[in-house]
């Protein structure tokens, strides 16, 4: 029962790529990029392989990442494996939904972008309060970071503060 339930996300994963495949040639000339967060405001660009499947190969790479942490914790510590298993679900609905969105227009578009944003509030949401212990020690200073842990994070912040990538033009 419990290998299903590491083979569920990977198989959700795949439905995106087949919808989009399917109603490929009837989507329009410009794919939605990005919209602000009240979805009045959106970023489109021309229909090509790429603007078209984006969406789900990020959340491919970024399930991929996820998996990784979620397996390295399988065995050990079952509330932060239980984090890792709820952003990984987070990460497979989010790209299902929005990969809906992509296929709908009008009010089908609008009703899916805002159910993929309650997907991700409600995913966040859940895995603070899921380790919330956790998160606890990390922000009391228990957490003891090596070498290696300070430099990413010094990089991390640095590249955020210092090295901005250009904004997206409108089209």
């Amino acid at each position: 029962m419990k290998r299903i339930f590491l083979i569920i996300p990977w198989l959700i994963l795949l439905i995106p790529f087949i919808v989009l495949a399917y109603f490929y040639s009837s989507l329009a000339n410009e794919i939605l990029i990005a919209r602000s967060v009240f979805g009045n405001e959106a970023i489109l660009a021309p229909k090509t392989v790429f603007t078209v499947f984006r969406v789900p190969l990020i959340e491919v790479v970024c399930a991929a990442a996820i998996e990784v942490m979620r397996r390295n914790f399988e065995n050990e510590k079952a509330d932060y494996f239980s984090i890792w298993n709820i952003l990984l679900y987070t990460v497979t609905l989010k790209s299902l939904f929005q990969a809906f969105e992509i296929a709908s227009t009008g009010d089908l578009a609008n009703l899916f972008y805002y159910s993929t944003l309650g997907i991700v509030v409600i995913g966040i949401i859940s895995a603070l309060v899921k380790g919330r212990s956790y998160f606890s020690n990390f922000f009391r200073g228990n957490l003891k970071f090596n070498f290696l842990e300070k430099a990413l994070l010094f990089t991390g912040l640095f590249y955020k503060k210092y090295l901005r990538l250009p904004k997206p033009r409108n089209y």
